[in-house]
């Protein structure tokens, strides 16, 4: 896992910007210069440790070069076959894979890479530059343009900012923060600063950047039967671990003890030589899923170890929201960053569970429909739109309550996220689809990369392989859920390994006891003075809304909506010294 930037034209990074992105790379560093092109790297060294693996890395043929962020799982195979087709090697590294597959496919290169990745190539011969992100949208990648038409990419926001650019705060990407307590993938909260969505390359030629989508979940209904979809999960999740246990480093797991993270585990250390290295964090008698981590643990025969958040909140909450790069208001930031740094102290990988729910139907949301009788299904298939209702209930703050806050009532995004989603059979797969473009990438896995790479620990997601997404989304909807329960072909999985009352139990989110933390007496008095009369949100919303609204929360119980606003707060008071402007 690594930092990246790159820059078009013939002006030099500040090394400011590279410093930037020093907690994503502690290992090494480097940069490299073309007449019209910089690319840069901070590396965290997994594969091929030796200098051969250092970055930027040119080609040994052509003059190419590439920075790279990710990890190729199928680098082995693709090299052979590149091998065949008469390319030749100077390293061990995946990176120079990428190199040798962008000279034989071209644009059509992501679509032979298995892994998670942002990389950016420079051709120095035709004068292109060429960048590409996982299909996922695991690793980050922004850009921006200079005054001179420059391009200039960096894995996170502060580099692009360190590179000169001056952040334009963007209310409507504030407003989409407020309705989603997230950016959605597409935008950032910057209006001069974009992010290149996952699944898609993008190449700059002669001063035009062109984008290209390069992989979708296509809905293709499979005829297969639960047992033989079961065998073929079984093989491909089995697959998906394996590739992800290679790394010239230790390989560890975060274990809540959920389904999701204990199936991980279990599978992993099928493929260790030694006890795995598990992570798990308690909130004491608030949120504790430590005694069903523990339970897993011993019987998967794992080296675990535990933290209980007792540190302190404030300190915590400013040192993530200082860190990321965009407003964040998920609760599960915090055991995010806290278990990565727990795990960072003995590993550099972690392998976790992310993306189980959405691909195989987890979420409450998915069955609540289900659960009504007959008549009142029907009566809802006519009468109303169960995806409507499925955002409304997502919604943090509803526009009618945005448009009382705003200053400006025009910063409202209106953003019709009923259409982004693409071509669906039905509501639920409609919903499922939101989940997986826009909630996993927006909301999950931007904060699993951010509050693990704060601490230079990369995390690999198995049950978000591609091949086995792939299987997973077409397979028989009632497969993976009925009226009681979600997950259900991953949970008979789990049965081989667990008891039912393991496996049965009722699921418990990742997120943090938010409500009985702003109850507390410091808490509030902090909530208070951050949102007082010197607040940084004032520059966008009413104060006298905001402050009615935070008398009122604690009255009625508003505690997430209360959360986003404060981490908003917290947010633009840490960046306000960045090179941002309003």
């Amino acid at each position: 896992m690594c930092g990246i930037l790159a820059t078009t034209g013939a002006a030099r990074p500040p090394a400011a910007a590279l410093e930037a992105l020093g907690k994503r790379g502690p290992d090494d560093r480097g940069m490299l210069e073309f007449p019209r092109a910089t690319l840069g790297q901070t590396r965290l060294a997994i594969i091929d440790l030796s200098p051969g693996g250092h970055q930027p890395m040119k080609d040994n043929a052509r003059n190419l070069a590439i920075t790279f962020n990710g990890e190729i799982y199928n680098y082995k195979e693709l090299r052979r076959t590149l091998e065949a087709l008469g390319h030749r090697f100077s390293t061990q590294s995946d990176t120079e894979v990428i190199l040798k597959a962008y000279q034989q496919y071209g644009d059509d290169c992501p679509v032979h890479l298995d892994g998670m990745f942002a990389f950016v190539i420079w051709d120095e011969e035709r004068q292109e530059l060429f960048m590409a992100r996982d299909r996922f949208g695991k690793k980050p990648l922004y850009y921006a343009y200079t005054k001179d038409k420059e391009l200039v990419i960096a894995s996170e926001i502060k580099a692009i900012l360190a590179l000169g650019i001056v952040g334009e705060l963007d209310p409507k990407g504030i407003d989409a923060y407020l309705t989603l307590m997230y950016l959605p993938p597409w935008r950032t909260v910057y209006k001069n600063v974009e992010v290149l969505p996952g699944a898609h390359s993008a190449r700059f030629s002669r001063g035009t950047l062109t984008r290209r989508r390069y992989w979708e979940l296509k809905s293709e209904p499979l005829r297969i039967s639960y047992g033989d979809a079961k065998a073929e999960i079984k093989r491909l999740f089995s697959e998906a671990v394996r590739k992800r246990m290679i790394a010239d480093v230790e390989i560890g797991a975060f274990l809540s003890g959920g389904v999701d993270s204990t199936l991980v585990t279990a599978y992993a250390q099928r493929f260790s030589s030694q006890p795995l290295k598990t992570f798990s964090l308690g909130y004491g008698s608030e949120i504790d899923e430590l005694p069903f981590a523990a339970e897993a643990s011993k019987a998967i025969g794992t080296d675990h170890h535990t933290l209980q958040a007792t540190s302190d909140l404030v300190q915590e909450l400013e040192q993530i929201c200082t860190y990321f790069d965009e407003p964040h208001g998920d609760s599960a930031d915090f055991p995010q960053h806290l278990v990565s740094k727990l795990a960072a102290t003995k590993v550099k990988v972690a392998l976790s569970g992310d993306g189980g729910d959405e691909l195989f139907l987890g979420y409450s949301w998915y069955s609540q429909h289900w659960r009504r009788p007959l008549r009142a299904r029907l009566k809802a298939a006519l009468l109303s739109n169960p995806y409507k209702e499925y955002l409304k209930g997502i919604t943090v703050f509803p526009a009618w309550m945005r448009r009382e806050l705003w200053r400006d009532p025009g910063a409202l995004a209106h953003e019709e996220l009923d259409h982004l989603v693409g071509p669906a059979r039905d509501s639920l797969e409609k919903i499922n689809l939101f989940d997986l473009t826009t909630y996993l990438p927006g909301q999950l896995l931007t904060k699993v990369d951010q509050a693990s790479m704060m601490h230079g620990l990369e995390v690999r997601c198995p049950l978000l392989d591609h091949q086995l997404a792939e299987l997973v989304f077409n397979l028989p909807r009632d497969y993976k859920m009925n009226q009681r329960a979600g997950k259900i072909i991953l949970k008979d999985l789990l049965r081989e390994l667990m008891p039912d009352s393991f496996v049965d139990r009722k699921k418990q989110g990742f997120g943090a006891p938010v409500d009985k933390w702003l109850e507390k007496a410091g808490m509030r008095a902090y909530v208070e003075a951050q949102l007082g009369r010197q607040a940084e949100i004032y520059a966008f919303l009413r104060e006298d809304k905001v402050r009615t609204f935070v008398k009122n929360a604690y009255v009625h119980g508003a505690y997430y909506q209360l959360w986003v606003l404060l981490c908003l707060e917290v947010w633009l008071k840490a960046h306000k010294r960045q090179n941002v402007t309003r």
